[in-house]
């Protein structure tokens, strides 16, 4: 693993040595190629994820695009349905939030991800989002809402 930055602990890695080391547990079956084989490994790093509520979270903030639309075709944005978004910048969490496109959403949720948690890629237009996808060993427990 090559550390990106060593303030912020993220890692790249291959998912094939990920694997080695964590032997995780997927919440879905996962669709072939994903996660991918270049990821990003979270070392205690914050990320941040829009919350249908501004005080609260439950477990349907963390599902993902293919969890709620299960009928859908995804097509070849299965691999990024599978997974959820998340930001790596709190500034940008709160600029979406003002956004019209997200007024479904109206707080933020901390996370501090850890290798455990799942991996990462950062995907789309923006460089601050992310595509995560998660283990069985993630815990909504002591998240945190921010103001």
């Amino acid at each position: 693993m090559n550390y990106i930055n060593e303030t912020v602990m993220l890692k790249t890695c291959k998912l094939t040595d990920y694997i080695a080391e964590y032997h995780p547990e997927w919440t879905c079956d996962m669709p072939v190629g994903c996660p991918p084989e270049d990821i990003i490994v979270a070392h205690n790093h914050p990320f941040f994820r829009l919350a249908r509520y501004a005080d609260r979270y439950d477990e349907d903030d963390f599902k993902s695009y293919a969890e709620t639309s299960p009928d859908k075709d995804w097509g070849e944005n299965l691999p990024l349905a599978v997974g959820l978004s998340v930001i790596d910048n709190e500034k940008k969490a709160r600029k979406r939030l003002k956004s019209p496109y997200f007024s479904k959403f109206k707080g933020i949720i901390l996370l501090n991800l850890e290798p455990k948690d799942g991996v990462l890629k950062q995907t789309g237009a923006h460089l601050s989002h992310y595509t995560w996808w998660k283990t069985k060993r993630f815990s909504i427990n002591n998240l945190k809402m921010l103001q």
